[in-house]
């Protein structure tokens, strides 16, 4: 509490300056959080260009819906690689599509994927596509050399 003489004299008690420059320091704080707050929201809220990819995230339900539901389908060995042979596309790049989600499929290749999925819901079974082994000598045939 100030004093008689301090009121008298308009001299301001040392409590009341400190108060008086949290005051402002709250203040400038709060402007400046909200000049932060409103530039996120004008870059989140950005509308995307015409003509771009539209890149999978938060905005894109629908595509993280079906990553989720092909997940199960893609533990198995093997089966990435194989729905990458079917897509068309390198392991690398269906990883960047399906995991890293730094990609997204055209069109045609989302509607393969989702054939695929189907395929599985519907009870299919990954079969392994490996390549013939060696022929095998038939009986009574001269030996090959290196075949033996």
């Amino acid at each position: 509490m100030p004093t008689l003489r301090q009121a008298v004299r308009g001299d301001p008690p040392l409590l009341f300056d400190l108060v008086e420059k949290l005051v402002a320091a709250a203040a400038e704080a709060a402007v400046a959080t909200a000049r932060a707050r409103a530039a996120e929201a004008r870059r989140r809220h950005r509308p995307p260009r015409r003509g771009l990819t539209l890149r999978p995230g938060p905005d894109t339900p629908l595509w993280n819906a079906l990553v989720r539901a092909l997940q199960p389908h893609l533990r198995q060995r093997g089966s990435k690689a194989q729905l990458a042979r079917l897509l068309g596309l390198h392991r690398q790049r269906l990883h960047e599509c399906l995991k890293a989600g730094s990609a997204s499929l055209d069109a045609e290749r989302t509607l393969l994927l989702v054939g695929w999925l189907g395929y599985f819901q519907q009870g299919g079974a990954l079969t392994p596509s490996v390549r013939p082994g060696r022929r095998r000598l038939q009986p009574g045939a001269p030996p090959v050399p290196g075949n033996l």
